[in-house]
């Protein structure tokens, strides 16, 4: 009897003895370690998330729970897309001998375009009994961009390819005043501002100046997100990027130069979204950039008040695109002032009832002039 009294004594010791080691200790020398593998995927496509926990110490860690939040819009193996909240709630558990690293890689779905972020983890220890549980908060940060997958059918591309050949095959007919070829006489259609006055005091008759021809139209991508139904149509909205990230697909690939404005909100700088010509895969990938970050619960500026100005500063070397949600009246006129002036466009009306897992040609009109599609 006495004996076992004393087991029951040792064992209530060394338990008290390492559930102290445990609680002044677990914690030394343990880092945690949480990020993606690259920096960007497009929707629908599969990433990875490393993890990684290091126990520097000798002391064995028989169970190691860290927690941290994600969005639900990556999908990991038992997440659904009908949780109730934006957040995922991840918690992974691990068993760590002395002085040991272990790595794992977690594989999931980019659900829906966006910037998604980890902030933070939170990690629990326990004893070698399991009865004592402590918490660490550890702090890390990463982030990704899952792009918007553009849009892409083979009726798509054979549309564009024409348009972009009527547009190159236009572009010699615009002079560019940066580009001087030489000086000729002046003829009735010469028009007063192209008179080199210096030229004319020196020969005594008029003189114009010859200018070459710009190698190439540049086009502007105008997205409107403006939705101020009762009914919001976000997948119309979602849609509508993709066929802006089409268009900037094409453009690059077709080596032409393009800038993107857009109405909706970026969800970093809460500003619309205001990207300046340019070319090439570092422009496209910018651009990228700026439509996963748009956030739809954002409300898009009104349309006319946000790119008025910049719409009627345009002239004929451009060619403007307009990918909308709406057809509003408004926007309908803004649309017809810029063809009175014979400005080229474009434009695409994003009907309703689309999936978001896709879109099908029938959602996108013809492309014609707005003036020829209300008829």
């Amino acid at each position: 009897m006495i004996q076992f009294i004393a087991i029951i004594i040792m064992a209530a010791v060394l338990y008290f003895i390492q559930r102290l080691i445990y609680m002044k200790n677990w914690a030394k020398k343990l880092s945690v370690d949480i990020h993606f593998e690259g920096k960007e995927i497009f929707e629908g496509e599969h990433g990875r998330l490393i993890e990684t926990i290091t126990n520097a110490k000798r002391l064995p860690l028989p169970m190691i729970k860290c927690k941290f939040l994600t969005s639900r819009n990556l999908m990991f193996d038992n997440t659904t897309t009908n949780q109730n909240t934006d957040n995922y709630y991840r918690n992974d558990v691990f068993s760590l001998g002395g002085r040991e690293k272990l790595t794992r890689s977690i594989t999931f779905m980019a659900h829906k375009r966006g910037l998604y972020n980890i902030k933070d983890a939170e990690l629990v220890g326990t004893d070698m009994f399991f009865t004592l549980e402590t918490v660490l908060m550890y702090k890390l940060y990463d982030e990704i961009y899952v792009l918007p997958r553009p849009f892409d059918t083979s009726e798509f591309r054979n549309s564009l390819q024409w348009i972009n050949g009527e547009i190159k095959s236009k572009a010699h007919l615009i002079e560019d005043p940066f580009e001087f070829r030489g000086i000729r006489e002046y003829q009735p259609y010469d028009s007063m501002k192209s008179i080199n006055w210096k030229a004319t005091a020196r020969t005594g008759d008029l003189r114009v100046n010859m200018r070459d021809f710009t190698s190439q139209k540049v086009v502007r991508i105008f997205l409107n997100l403006e939705d101020n139904g009762v009914i919001k149509r976000s997948e119309a909205c979602e849609a509508a990027i993709k066929v802006a990230a089409g268009l900037v697909k094409n453009f690059t690939q077709e080596d032409m130069e393009f800038a993107l404005y857009s109405n909706g909100v970026d969800c970093l700088s809460h500003r619309t979204i205001r990207i300046k010509r340019g070319r090439g895969r570092i422009h496209e990938q910018e651009i990228y950039r700026a439509l996963a970050r748009i956030d739809l619960k954002e409300t898009a500026e009104d349309m006319i008040q946000s790119f008025e100005k910049i719409i009627m500063d345009g002239d004929g070397s451009m060619c403007d695109y307009y990918i909308s949600v709406n057809s509003y009246d408004e926007f309908q006129r803004l649309l017809l002032s810029y063809d009175s002036m014979h400005m080229s466009f474009l434009w695409f009306y994003i009907m309703s009832g689309i999936s978001t897992m896709g879109i099908t040609p029938t959602l996108l009109t013809r492309m014609l002039p707005v003036k020829n599609w209300m008829k």
